[in-house]
């Protein structure tokens, strides 16, 4: 047992030294390929599949096996014929689709004393996918994940071609439709917003068809007349509507628990019928159930107004509208949103449109429906493109939570966000609080010997309106629900009325009372 221990450490270290020559990291996307025969015929599949995903390297004359490397090497005439036989073939369009390499790509190396040939091949450019073997793209298409190279399904295959195109899709004008496939009660909620957080602004005095065609919601048909667009259809429309282009569309939030004899505690999607079913209403509810998981623990601001929202809820909004504007609605499966206890995943259909560096770094995030972005952005959700990403790595940096992971599955042509929510331990900018927090400690006693709606009316006496999330944490609810109950059943006691809508709103005192 120890000399296979210490055969395995050498194995491991040998294996180390020899990617750091080559100059790759262990995680590296690579082939290795004995080559003794002559160029092995599979070097198509994964030349296929490295630019269809994330890019690799491919290397002839070196044996992979388990832990370990072999390098046998290859003659000088061996090396000399093999790159003649590869750049001949990947120049013949009859063979394979497209040569998206130059020169400094294929290169012969030394290893301690032996030659091997190496190809790195890029990721290809979205505009060249799929690059695929022989003629017939729907059977010559391959990707790859951690099991090796696959052949795509013609789904795949035909969203590729689909995200080829620079114009944005979901501009698309759908002749076919009137505007009486769009919910205005979700119109209404939008343009609340909107007028709320943009105040004077032209739009809002123009006409409802008006203010949609400015957010290209809706367009001219070939008629003459109003049609939705593809992104008014997804973010205003009705989900049966929405099902008659998009067979495959639904949007499924779920909060599960460990017991198996319960299917799940809370469930809404888009096919339930007492609602809209569009992605803007959708995300409205979910958001509003993700913030409830977030609690922030009591602080004021020197206004006197309570700390309601941290970056942790602006990351989680912006995170929960990116997979909304990067989904494939053609795509098998539909947005899912699934909360069991502190973890929460958010995975749409559609794979990233840019390298995963890319993805990480920001600031070029190529969304696949970028006028559902642009309409989000609005009322200020997701409003610096690409930076969807950072701002969640760093929220979640903040609270020192576990750090967020992203699932790119190829074979289901999938992206999944991982999280770990719970108590917001760091506000940013607590610290410039404290003399207010101190302020309000005076009446603490006070407010403690209070039953909950006297501490509703106490805080209002003092400030001009009270939040879900104040009331909450005021009344000592563990969830919003009950603060909720709370301020309705107030309401209805004429003591208050409620104003703005959505994140924005309000419980007043009734001056009709």
């Amino acid at each position: 047992m120890k000399y296979s221990s210490c055969m395995q450490e050498v194995l491991l270290y040998m294996k180390q030294e020899i990617l750091n020559e080559l100059n790759l990291v262990e995680d590296h996307e690579r082939e290795c390929k004995l080559a003794t025969g002559g160029l092995p015929e599979s070097i198509w599949e994964t030349y296929s599949s490295f630019a269809n995903t994330n890019g690799g390297t491919i290397l002839l004359g070196i044996r992979e096996h388990r832990d370990s490397f072999t390098v046998e090497g290859l003659t000088d005439k061996q090396i000399v014929k093999y790159q003649k036989d590869f750049w001949s073939t990947l120049n013949d369009r009859n063979k394979v689709s497209k040569n998206i390499l130059l020169n400094h790509h294929v290169r012969p190396m030394t290893i301690g004393v032996k030659e091997i040939l190496r190809i790195d091949v890029p990721a290809a450019d979205r505009h060249d996918k799929p690059v695929y073997i022989g003629t017939d793209p729907m059977k010559g298409t391959y990707k790859r994940d951690y099991e090796g190279d696959f052949l795509c399904t013609e789904e795949a295959v035909r969203a590729m071609f689909s995200d080829q195109r620079d114009v944005s899709g979901d501009v698309e004008v759908l002749d076919e439709f009137g505007l009486d496939v769009l919910n205005h009660d979700t119109e209404k909620g939008y343009r609340i917003i909107f007028e709320q957080l943009h105040s004077g602004h032209p739009w809002n005095a123009l006409e409802n068809d008006e203010f949609l065609m400015k957010l290209r919601a809706v367009a001219k048909n070939k008629n003459g007349t109003l049609s939705p667009t593809i992104a008014g259809l997804l973010f205003f429309g009705e989900a049966y509507h929405i099902t008659e282009v998009f067979p495959n569309y639904f949007l499924d939030y779920r909060e599960e628990c460990d017991d198996k004899a319960v299917r799940w505690l809370f469930r809404t999607h888009s096919n339930e019928g007492d609602w809209s079913g569009n992605i803007y209403d959708f995300f409205c509810k979910v958001r509003t159930r993700m913030d409830d998981d977030v609690a922030v623990p009591f602080a004021n601001r020197r206004n006197g107004y309570r700390v309601d929202r941290v970056d942790v809820h602006d990351a989680l909004e912006e995170a929960l509208a990116n997979a909304l504007a990067h989904a494939n609605y053609y795509g098998r499966r539909g947005i899912l949103v699934v909360k069991k206890g502190k973890e929460l995943s958010i995975s749409n259909p559609g794979t990233i449109r840019v390298t995963k560096e890319e993805f990480y770094a920001g600031g070029n995030s190529d969304p696949r429906n970028p006028n559902i972005l642009k309409m989000f952005g609005f009322v200020n959700v997701g409003e610096r493109a690409g930076s969807g990403v950072d701002k969640i790595m760093t929220a979640w940096a903040e609270q020192n939570w576990k750090k967020p992971e992203f699932d790119f599955s190829e074979r289901s042509d999938r992206v999944t966000l991982k999280l770990e929510v719970g108590q917001v331990v760091y506000i940013p900018g607590a610290a410039n609080l404290q003399a207010n927090i101190q302020a309000d400690s005076t009446g603490a006693d006070e407010i403690r010997n209070l039953n909950k709606e006297q501490r509703v009316i106490y805080y209002l006496k003092s400030h001009d309106s009270i939040s879900t999330q104040q009331a909450m944490e005021l009344c000592e609810y563990k969830t919003r629900a009950g603060a909720r109950k709370l301020l309705d059943k107030m309401i209805q006691n004429d003591i208050l009325r409620k104003t703005g809508s959505g994140p924005s709103t309000k419980y007043i005192f009734n001056d009709n009372k």
